[in-house]
């Protein structure tokens, strides 16, 4: 029986190097600029487009805490892609069984080549939407990851991919891009965003995104708060407070500031919001100790309700804990279950110090039941480290039951 929820690395790799089509330069780094193309940018967007087309998805799935991977390989009988840089991909944002993609360093307002690719776990099938057409607007990326994909938005078995990008000359204008299935084409749509003062561009960047209550889009800043779009309501957005506040830090001890992933996280579980936060970097409740707490919000969006609560201290005098010889080593990288509520996945990553190293001995996730009196299970895993949150699908439920599991 397939895995109701599986957990992947939102890094994808896309070259498939027993076919020897990769040659020559290695894929470039968002942010940096890309060379020209003496084409012009449009023939290439569809070039690339093309290109994306023949790729081909061979998931692997497993029951989590152990690790899915999403597989997607070109054929060996693709044509020399068109432009450097398309070696790897990131996950955005998934629903039912579809899973939306960034191919290559693309990412809007960045010369980068690339696309969107829409994994169909039903079929096991990949589709290729081409980037956000270059020169309606000067605009720039919201994040590492903005793009949000819909099932059953445009009809049954269409689907809807919704990017948002700052509109670069104004504070809080935004573009909200939409690719329907049935349509195969790019609409845009400029709203003022409802941001809370002090609140810009400059300082909202979205961590997390994803689709609910078949009409809502969510853009998650963990720091900020979310921004909602009632598609219902013509593209009408609200912004909507997260229970806890703006982290406060040590700058001196953050320079580079801290990764929200580490401690805070945001997914839709059976039709409701929940926002989970360790208590890190905000000012707690008297005699309160340091642990983790999950809120749900109101149908209305109105409020916030605190559902689950518990402290690490109830984690490290758990037997299973203690069997594994784990100390009071401290989790990280959050990720709440999107079938079980109560259930989140914790990073533990077993380090020790040699010399001016740090040398990381093993990896640990737990699974962490907190409607079940914070049952806690240990599960080592196969490589030495989690470097990001991990990424939570229920695609492997919408699969065809003759699909191999992983290590069958």
């Amino acid at each position: 029986m397939a895995p109701p929820m599986v957990l992947l690395d939102r890094e994808v790799e896309l070259c498939d190097e027993e076919a020897g089509i990769y040659e020559g330069p290695v894929r470039c780094s968002w942010g940096l600029p890309a060379r020209s193309s003496a084409e012009g940018p449009g023939k290439l967007i569809h070039a690339v487009a093309e290109y994306l087309q023949t790729f081909k998805a061979q998931p692997l799935v497993a029951d989590p805490p152990e690790l899915s991977s999403l597989n997607i390989r070109p054929p060996k009988s693709a044509p020399v892609p068109p432009t450097a840089g398309l070696e790897s991909g990131r996950i955005s944002s998934a629903d039912k069984h579809l899973v939306a993609l960034y191919a290559g360093g693309y990412r809007p307002g960045y010369s980068l080549p690339g696309g969107y690719l829409i994994y169909d776990a039903s079929n096991d099938s990949i589709s290729a939407i081409p980037c956000i057409p270059p020169g309606t607007c000067r605009t720039t990326a919201m994040g590492f990851q903005s793009a949000v994909v819909m099932c059953g938005a445009t009809g049954e078995g269409g689907y809807l991919l919704a990017e948002l990008v700052w509109v670069c000359t104004q504070d809080s204008q935004a573009a909200l891009w939409l690719w329907e299935s049935s349509a195969k084409q790019w609409d845009v749509k400029l709203r003022d965003l409802p941001l809370p003062p002090g609140t810009t561009a400059f300082n909202f960047s979205v961590h997390s995104c994803f689709s609910f209550g078949g009409s809502f889009l969510c853009w998650v800043d963990l720091h900020r708060g979310m921004l909602l779009c009632d598609l219902r309501k013509d593209c009408n957005f609200s912004f909507i407070e997260l229970p806890q506040g703006p982290p406060d830090y040590d700058a001196s001890d953050y320079p580079h500031g801290p990764c929200a992933e580490e401690f805070r996280s945001v997914a839709c579980v059976h039709g409701s919001v929940k926002f989970l936060a360790f208590n890190t970097f905000v000012e707690r409740e008297p005699g309160e100790t340091f642990g983790l707490a999950v809120w749900t919000l109101s149908p209305d969006h109105s409020a916030w309700s605190r559902s689950y609560k518990c402290s690490f201290g109830d984690i490290w005098a758990n037997a299973n804990f203690q069997s594994a010889g784990l100390g009071q080593l401290s989790p990280s990288f959050p990720v709440l279950s999107i079938h079980q509520d109560g259930v989140v996945y914790l990073v533990v990553n077993d380090t020790s110090a040699v010399g001016r190293r740090l040398v990381f001995n093993a990896r640990y996730l737990l699974r962490v039941d907190m409607g079940s009196n914070n049952d806690v299970q240990v599960y080592q895993q196969k490589t030495t480290r989690i470097r990001s949150q991990l990424f939570a699908s229920e695609f492997s439920a919408h699969r065809r039951q003759e699909h191999p599991r992983d290590g069958i």
